[in-house]
């Protein structure tokens, strides 16, 4: 059975993230699970040690940084931890609807720099990158850092426009695909036009805190998107599966 990767979730929202990871380990599953703030992150490092199947990003969502809840202590934190971190999830930038004002872009883009600085402090990261209404903001930020040069970066649903997505090939990111993104005209034909080389699969669950994320369920997910971007490809899924478990455990440098 080939082994799924899960590239961007959230094991931090499942009631219990260890037994979480562990009855995925058992379905065959292995994943990057992202955080939403640098307090998460220190929460589950412990619980998720013995996890062999799950790798933990340090993260700091554009949604908190936005709304407040990740103010200059949790960005400090951030930032102390970062250099010492070899994932990175979820960061990025989210101009969408009550975000799209001046003040929260300043906000977000203020953050979202500084945490790509203090990641360049140890270059050789895995950036798993939100970038909502942002796609090009966020790619002018990830070149005029450097981070791009400096790191894997990963666009999670991504959502830009076709020069966005275009350009982020050039630099060399790649792209986490789930059902959600599939769901869409554009997903698709994004999932289309991605060298697989490039692919990965995600599911982004739980989507909420507290939601269990039962192992069948998750599996389900997984293979629902491997489904739907084998069509896409004209590929046969245990094909795809291979080629992108491969990718993942590149990125991830986690042999399992």
């Amino acid at each position: 059975m080939n082994t799924l990767f899960d590239m961007h979730c959230h094991l931090g929202f499942a009631p219990d993230p260890a037994r979480t990871a562990r009855d995925g380990a058992a379905a065959g599953i292995a994943v990057l699970s992202c955080t939403v703030e640098p307090s998460e992150y220190e929460r589950l490092r412990p619980l998720l040690a013995d996890c062999g199947n799950a790798a933990l990003g340090l993260g700091a969502h554009p949604w908190r940084v936005a709304d407040g809840r990740i103010g200059e202590q949790e960005l400090e934190a951030f930032c102390a931890l970062a250099p010492g971190v070899p994932y990175i999830g979820e960061i990025g930038l989210d101009f969408a609807r009550e975000r799209s004002n001046d003040e929260s872009r300043r906000l977000q883009v203020d953050a979202f720099e500084r945490m790509l600085r203090a990641c360049n402090e140890a270059p050789g990261k895995l950036l798993s990158v939100h970038a909502v209404q942002a796609a090009d903001t966020a790619l002018d930020l990830l070149e005029q850092t450097g981070a791009v040069a400096e790191h894997r970066i990963i666009f999670h649903w991504f959502s830009g426009t076709s020069d966005d997505l275009a350009r982020a090939l050039r630099l060399g990111c790649f792209f986490s695909v789930g059902p959600c993104m599939l769901a869409s005209r554009r997903g698709r034909e994004y999932a289309r036009q991605i060298p697989l080389e490039r692919l990965v699969l995600e599911t982004d669950l739980p989507a909420r805190d507290g939601e269990p994320l039962p192992a069948n369920v998750w599996h389900a997910e997984l293979n629902n998107a491997l489904t739907g971007i084998a069509q896409l490809k004209g590929l046969a899924p245990d094909k795809l599966a291979e080629h992108l478990a491969a990718t993942s455990e590149t990125l991830l440098a986690m042999p399992l």
